[in-house]
């Protein structure tokens, strides 16, 4: 019957174990009064029999139905033991003694917590109980120890105002390979870093082969310093978004350069685009007013080129380097970058200075993102960026959070599918106040 599979999902009770059940809505409210059937227990202290010795009434909160609050009100027998004259009261399969909220309140607020798009906020306004309610049950349900370092990981840093120790990002590790957070650590120093790394065993620090990073300094030295086995990959979106900053540097120096209404102006300014993405060139002819005659991306592609002998070299060198990395591969990519690299030093352009130092400095690393052991995909850090934006969004929607434990535990739990919650009874919350607690004092009187 409908009855009885209501009972049974929604209530943790089987419909022959209850023997009154009467449901009510009083101001707004669904109350479901139940009693539950004698089973004339044994005495939980010395195994003798009892007998009734009356009632007691314990409410419950529960799931809303149809969008309505509702609660249980329960009917708990109280019991004497016969022979040692202790009491006690009949076993409860509505939620944990210590709490008000059903096991389905609690099961359904720790499955809520896993969404990265949901605020304690809504959780708390959607099982109507406060905030600080849905605090607790994250910290003490969602417990989260240090996870083990996977073969392949991902270092990168979001900003954050819980950073601590003067920073003001987080760092976050990732498992490239079975594509999860394994770890977040309130700061990205060289210093905190090793702290943290100086704590886990040689042997496990061993196992890691392959570590992805953007361009950090402190990320290189560390890993080289405590993961003896790694390779350490520079993420290629990096290299390629500073290469065509020094382009785009170039671009607006010229175009500065130029008198406003010029032909050079127009262009550098409004199909500077033709030449920063990829674009088909061979469209359809259109009017276009400033030179008053029909042309494709094509002439105004060709047009840009001429204006200048450095911008030509430039976007050549440009397009030269990404060619390479998007089709060299492990076994061709280093002749190919030395030949590149002579290239860029040969034409002495001042907006590739920078990059023309950055392709010497992080040569190994460069060349180490061209290595796929995993499938067909090239070293990056793409999946951290991925995660980056998750945190992201995880950030604000928490709008002003400022516990980076609580935080810690959330972020990983959401963000690893290794990681499940364990209802407990046992209640625990992370300390927002992190230095010594004040003490009291007394307030001197004023003087009269």
């Amino acid at each position: 019957m409908a009855i009885d599979d209501f009972i049974t999902s929604t209530l943790n009770l089987q419909s022959d174990s209850i023997a009154s059940f009467d449901c009510l809505k009083i101001n707004g409210i669904l109350q479901l009064h139940i009693t539950l059937k004698d089973h004339h227990p044994s005495c939980p202290f010395c195994g003798g029999s009892s007998k009734s010795k009356g009632y007691t009434t314990r409410t419950y909160n529960h799931l809303p139905m149809a969008g309505i609050p509702s609660v249980i009100i329960w009917k708990r027998r109280r019991y004497t033991c016969k022979d040692c004259g202790k009491t006690f009261t009949e076993e409860n399969p509505f939620g944990p003694e210590a709490f008000q909220q059903t096991y389905a309140v609690l099961r359904s607020v720790a499955d809520e917590l896993c969404n990265i798009h949901s605020s304690f906020k809504d959780i708390a306004i959607r099982h109507h109980i406060s905030e600080t309610l849905v605090e607790l049950y994250c910290d003490s349900f969602v417990q989260v120890p240090r996870l083990s370092l996977p073969e392949n990981l991902g270092i990168d840093e979001i900003h954050s105002d819980m950073a601590k120790y003067g920073g003001a990002y987080l760092c976050a590790f990732v498992d490239n390979k079975d594509r999860c957070l394994v770890e977040l650590l309130p700061n990205r120093s060289k210093y905190t870093l090793s702290r943290y790394l100086e704590t886990i065993p040689l042997s496990e620090r061993k196992n890691v082969h392959y570590v992805t990073i953007d361009m950090w300094e402190p990320y290189r030295d560390v890993s080289i310093k405590y993961f003896p086995n790694c390779e350490v990959a520079v993420d290629p979106f990096h290299v390629v978004k500073h290469l065509s900053e020094g382009f785009t540097r170039l671009r607006v120096d010229l175009m500065n350069k130029s008198l406003k209404g010029s032909p050079a102006y127009y262009l550098l300014k409004h199909w500077h685009h033709l030449l920063e993405s990829d674009v088909d060139l061979d469209n359809k002819p259109q009017y276009n007013s400033f030179f008053r005659q029909k042309m494709n991306y094509r002439q105004l592609y060709e047009a840009l080129l001429n204006l200048n002998p450095s911008l030509k070299i430039a976007y050549h060198l440009k397009e030269m380097y990404r060619t390479f990395n998007k089709k060299a591969t492990e076994f061709d990519c280093e002749q190919r970058f030395d030949q590149i690299l002579q290239a860029f030093k040969t034409a002495h352009l001042y907006c590739y200075e920078d990059f023309v130092s950055l392709l010497e400095h992080w040569r190994p690393e460069i060349l180490n993102s061209f290595k796929r052991p995993y499938h067909t995909f090239k070293q990056s850090n793409a999946l951290s960026e991925n995660i980056n934006g998750k945190l992201g969004t995880l950030i604000r929607i928490s709008n002003g959070l400022s516990n980076f434990e609580r935080f810690r535990a959330r972020a990983i739990y959401c963000l690893n599918h290794k990681i499940s919650y364990s209802l407990t009874s046992h209640i625990f919350r992370h300390n927002k106040r992190t230095g010594k607690p004040r003490g009291t004092y007394k307030k001197e009187k004023d003087p009269m």
